[in-house]
């Protein structure tokens, strides 16, 4: 299965469509901020859907720190389009786990919440998954701390916590996350392959081919 992640859109609704225009794949799996910093996310949206309809591609997202979490509702009311926050779908042999939104930071934006809110999403479900054998990815907006892709220009590590407890409990066989954009790459808790394609905004994202392993290689429109 080939897989198109993106992350950190903010209203590149040009990249995206150039992206999802010449790359193949059979889903995209976006890890959030579709909007821009004004909040404007409709032309993003539009050629999104758009471009899936066309290909006929289904797009899992959550929503990152940016997004109003209304637009949970606005697009959970498109077929094409599962958004994911706390939940979790099916995607062949895989459960895609999504987590949406930011923890709390000096900027305020208007998807922010404590780890400790991040913590009880993730035990409830984790009941929810309970015996559930089917291989995991997670797909948040959120990195996991103490990783190469939380790691801001400062030297800090603004990672969630929780998420990390979870990896490690859980063991998933892929993370896609996003919202530092400086933390753009790769590394690995345990087993658990992390990938951070960069933001959109700034023409990076990755391409990755799900099988007995997982290949991936991050691209740039550059």
């Amino acid at each position: 299965m080939k897989v198109l992640a993106l992350s950190d859109i903010h209203g590149n609704w040009r990249g995206l469509k150039e992206v999802m225009s010449r790359e193949d794949y059979d889903t995209v799996l976006i890890a959030g901020d579709l909007s821009d910093y004004s909040g404007s996310v409709d032309r993003v949206v539009n050629t999104l859907v758009g471009v899936v309809r066309e290909r006929g591609v289904k797009v899992y997202t959550v929503l990152g720190n940016m997004d109003n979490p209304d637009l949970l509702n606005r697009l959970s009311s498109i077929n094409e389009v599962t958004v994911l926050h706390g939940s979790f779908k099916e995607l062949n042999n895989y459960l895609v786990v999504g987590f949406s939104g930011g923890l709390y930071s000096p900027f305020h934006t208007v998807f922010e919440f404590s780890d400790e809110h991040f913590k009880s999403l993730i035990d409830e479900l984790s009941v929810k998954l309970g015996s559930i054998s089917k291989e995991l990815i997670i797909l948040t907006h959120t990195p996991p701390y103490n990783t190469k892709v939380d790691l801001t220009f400062n030297g800090l590590h603004v990672g969630s916590q929780a998420l990390r407890e979870f990896i490690e409990l859980h063991k998933p066989v892929l993370v896609i996350c996003g919202h530092i954009h400086e933390g753009r790459g790769v590394d690995k808790v345990g087993s658990t392959l992390i990938i951070n394609p960069g933001p959109l905004l700034r023409g990076y994202y990755a391409v990755l081919e799900l099988g007995k392993e997982v290949k991936y290689e991050l691209r740039s429109l550059k």
